[in-house]
């Protein structure tokens, strides 16, 4: 029976056990009666267990003797459609008879290796409801196989494998593999398929579910191998680290429709701000890139018509979603959204927020920080509600994920016309299905579920 030599160190959950056969962890003595405390090394000896395989590491995280995993390096597209995209792979994942490993999040976007876990912004209900089809694993639990297949010196096998629309399109250009250093790729060089991706599924050529799983499959795969090494024993792939770049869903089940929860954080914080503002409009107005932009005065006006036949008395508050800057015109303004730039901003945009505000009692949520210039906005009717990042550094996509939340449970939901008063989105979609399915439930909180202000010809 060997012996080894525990330390205290820092503070961990999980034991590291050193090259030299030390483990660290943080050890803190009881106190005798009327002592101080007095922390310091510990000697004990203990037996060390004897070192699992590899088939029961697999065992442990997979519940099989080999593990078969997707691991999503990047996601393309903004938090709305990338959840979408998301939902698609987690479903071809189980036709593929592989794990999905949940992508970390940050920026509103989705991959490996973004900065903080998948359970940041959502819940795991739709995972757990939809486990039928398909099994799924935290980022966590994925990085502790890697690292206890590492001690055992069994290095996880990989290949990069890139689903894209065109390879010139730049969406996937600036995403790097995390991961990459971890895992063999010997015979299995980075493939990459190209498959256009057009709305109507009458102009695809193909089943795309069908198209998809081939080149995910296991096939591919050995053929990847076996034309790299003549060896006829090919072992089976690990883990497929995966670059997508999708636009449009394939996958027929209906249930990969229902959108992805929030953490509860996020929903407790949209329930306490709507119950301060009922009863209220929320608004949508994503002004980038709309042309001509000389439309947004008459955008503007047409909208404060539309709330004050929702409410003559003028006294209902209105909560605004916008890529339009929160803090205005103060110098440390800028656009909500990152793909709105700060010099594509037009005194026509300007004026159009100024008619709103002279005219409604706006509400919009900013994220908190010291320096907020309440001497720069408006004295009356522009009220900002500052948000908690809850994160080092701040994530200001959560911004997105509270306004939808407060959005949702508006009692009215107004939007611009799509191409003249607003852009169309995934974002105003996801407010309209959960308010849709809430009316149809009898909610009595939602008036109307939606309508859209624009411009009449």
């Amino acid at each position: 029976m060997s012996s080894l030599q525990v330390k205290t160190f820092g503070n961990t959950n999980h034991p590291l056990v050193a090259d030299d056969g030390t483990v660290q962890f943080d050890y803190i003595r009881p106190l005798e009666h009327s002592q101080q405390r007095a922390d310091g090394h510990l000697e004990i000896t203990r037996p060390i267990p004897p070192p699992l395989t590899v088939q029961q590491i697999n065992k442990k995280y997979c519940g099989y003797d080999q593990c078969r995993f997707i691991l999503p390096i990047a996601i393309t597209e903004q938090e709305s459609k990338a959840q979408y995209h998301f939902r698609q792979l987690a479903f071809l994942s189980g036709k593929l008879k592989r794990t999905i490993v949940l992508p970390n999040v940050h920026s509103s976007h989705l991959g490996a290796c973004r900065q903080h876990p998948f359970d940041f912004y959502y819940d795991y209900t739709w995972l757990d409801k939809n486990k039928q089809f398909f099994n799924y694993i935290t980022m966590e639990q994925f990085q502790q196989w890697i690292q206890e297949r590492h001690t055992v010196q069994a290095v996880p096998s990989g290949q990069e494998v890139f689903i894209e629309i065109d390879e010139t399109y730049p969406h996937l250009a600036k995403s790097t593999n995390c991961f990459q250093h971890l895992f063999d790729f010997t015979y299995r060089p980075r493939r990459r398929y190209q498959l256009e991706d057009p709305e109507l599924e009458s102009k695809r050529i193909g089943n795309y579910t069908e198209i998809l799983l081939n080149a995910l499959g296991d096939d591919e795969r050995r053929k990847d191998y076996q034309n790299n090494n003549n060896n006829k024993d090919i072992p089976d792939l690990e883990v497929i680290h995966l670059f997508y770049d999708r636009r449009f869903g394939y996958i027929e089940e209906p249930q990969v429709e229902e959108p992805l929860g929030y953490h509860q954080r996020w929903t407790s914080l949209a329930d306490q701000i709507a119950k301060q503002l009922q009863p209220f409009v929320a608004i949508h107005w994503r002004m980038e890139r709309l042309e001509p932009v000389s439309n947004m005065q008459l955008c503007a006006e047409e909208l404060v018509r539309k709330l004050d036949h929702i409410d003559d008395s003028g006294k209902k508050n209105v909560f605004l979603l916008t890529d339009y800057p929160h803090l205005l015109t103060s110098p440390l303004a800028k656009p909500e959204s990152m793909s709105f730039k700060l010099n594509e901003l037009r005194p026509e945009h300007h004026d159009a927020i100024r008619y709103l505000y002279e005219r409604t009692n706006v509400t919009l949520t900013t994220l908190q920080r010291q320096d907020i210039p309440y001497d720069d906005l408006p004295k009356q009717n522009w009220n900002l509600i500052p948000v908690e990042a809850m994160s080092k550094p701040a994530d200001k996509s959560i911004l997105g994920i509270v306004d939808k939340l407060v959005a949702i449970r508006a009692q009215w939901f107004l939007y611009g016309q799509p191409g003249v008063c607003g852009k169309d989105s995934s974002f105003t979609r996801r407010i309209q299905y959960e308010r849709i399915t809430a009316y149809q439930h009898g909610d009595p909180n939602i008036m109307s579920p939606f309508d859209t202000f624009k411009l009449h010809v």
